[in-house]
């Protein structure tokens, strides 16, 4: 209960400043913001089903908000290329400035995405009986042919960057859960095949929620991004153009099957499992 009044008292208290005129305390209200989320998502968990991901991975839920920056940082990259969107400072900063500042904010997307990825997992356990029974067939010439076909993609952005922008949100996925369903490591695929699409739906939904709130918070602040995306920047809901949600369910996956293989990895820590916890 205590972590579902911190995350709801700060989300509150931050969302204020951050679309109140509070100089310098509105211009940082992202991480606070972000990070009442995050507590307040857990703190549901908690409360609702007696279990969160922030109990099931004490300290080392930190790693998330370590392994958040790279990820988002290489999106940043992609963005370099179909320049889809572009920051509003409300003062010029340096280099310096902005690399700390953005990667501190950065920090809070894996944590917020699995999250709520958790809790909707949890919700949606007693609807598993109703979701598609369908297995999909994977062979090793599919999983190599995906991650051909991803590096690709890769390929074809600089040469068509308005044409193939929407690859940015799937041409991960082609290579990180065929390498992860390889390598044996935690999988979205593999767990479909074995357990049904409960889990993969949930991230997909619950990252789309989260979007929202990313876009609607994101609206009224004085320092903030804004679109421009070709062909599709029409129906804005807030700054983001009404198809642009598309992408959010797909960058779930990209969230989770990164997440999934680092934490193997580097801590030998199985996420899919977790979130197998949340049985009742």
């Amino acid at each position: 209960m205590a972590t579902l009044v911190i995350g709801i008292c700060l989300t509150t208290l931050a969302w204020i400043v951050a679309w109140g005129s509070f100089g310098i305390f509105s211009e940082h209200s992202f991480f606070p913001l972000w990070l009442g989320y995050i507590l307040t998502a857990n703190g549901l968990s908690e409360v609702i089903f007696k279990t969160s991901l922030l109990r099931l991975l004490r300290w080392s839920f930190l790693r998330l908000f370590a392994i958040s920056i790279p990820l988002w940082w290489f999106f940043e990259g992609m963005n370099s290329i179909v320049e889809n969107w572009h920051y509003h400072f409300i003062r010029p900063i340096s280099p310096a400035h902005y690399f700390v500042e953005a990667s501190i904010d950065f920090s809070t997307v894996v944590p917020a995405v699995l999250s709520a990825s958790f809790l909707l997992t949890a919700s949606l356990q007693r609807f598993a009986s109703i979701w598609p029974k369908l297995c999909p067939d994977v062979s090793n010439n599919s999983l190599a042919t995906a991650v051909l076909i991803g590096i690709g993609c890769y390929s074809a952005l600089p040469l068509f960057p308005n044409e193939t922008f929407p690859l940015v949100w799937i041409a991960p996925i082609l290579i990180l859960e065929p390498v992860a369903f390889s390598i044996r490591c935690p999988s979205l695929l593999r767990d479909v095949q074995t357990d049904g699409w409960t889990r993969l739906f949930a991230v997909m939904i619950a990252t789309t929620v989260t979007g929202i709130f990313w876009e609607m918070w994101n609206y009224y602040s004085e320092q903030k991004w804004t679109y421009t995306i070709p062909y599709v920047g029409f129906w804005k809901v807030f700054e983001m153009p009404l198809l642009g949600y598309l992408g959010y369910p797909f960058f779930g996956i990209i969230v989770f099957s990164y997440a999934a293989i680092v934490l193997m990895v580097t801590a030998n820590q199985d996420l899919l499992s977790l979130f197998y916890r949340v049985r009742r």
